[in-house]
């Protein structure tokens, strides 16, 4: 009976071993699955600040957009003010530079009748000077 209980007595002993190995394997596994769920956990915090880094900069990518189009917007209508000014200031140039262009011509109209008047008065006087000399002589 001896060798019976140093049998199952060598049977429990490597049934114990083999269950010593896998408790210490399950226990290096356990290791292992919470150094990687530490690991994990820091890569999520990391990403968690990544993302909230990506919403800051979305959102102020949002800010500056309106910012541009609203200042775009404002430089088109100054734009298009300035356009209508330009038009405005051409039509009033033009205008002046035809008023310019009659009061010109008048001028020179108003030239040449002052020059057939002061022709007319220097014969009309000549005329006068020669009746004049011609009554003094007789």
């Amino acid at each position: 009976m001896d060798d019976t209980k140093l049998q199952w007595a060598a049977v429990g002993l490597e049934r114990f071993s083999h269950l010593e190995e896998k408790i210490f394997q399950t226990v290096e596994e356990i290791k292992a699955i919470r150094e990687e769920a530490e690991a994990l956990r820091g890569e999520n915090s990391r990403l968690n600040e990544q993302v909230k880094v990506n919403e800051d900069l979305r959102n102020e990518i949002g800010k500056l957009t309106a910012q541009f189009d609203e200042e775009r917007e404002k430089s088109r209508s100054e734009n298009e003010s300035l356009q209508r000014q330009i038009e405005t200031m051409r039509q009033t140039e033009t205008e002046t530079l035809d008023m310019l262009a009659q009061l010109e011509k008048e001028r020179e109209e108003l030239r040449e009748r002052i020059e057939n008047e002061r022709e007319e008065l220097r014969e009309r006087v000549e005329k006068t000077l020669t009746l004049l000399a011609s009554l003094d002589t007789h």
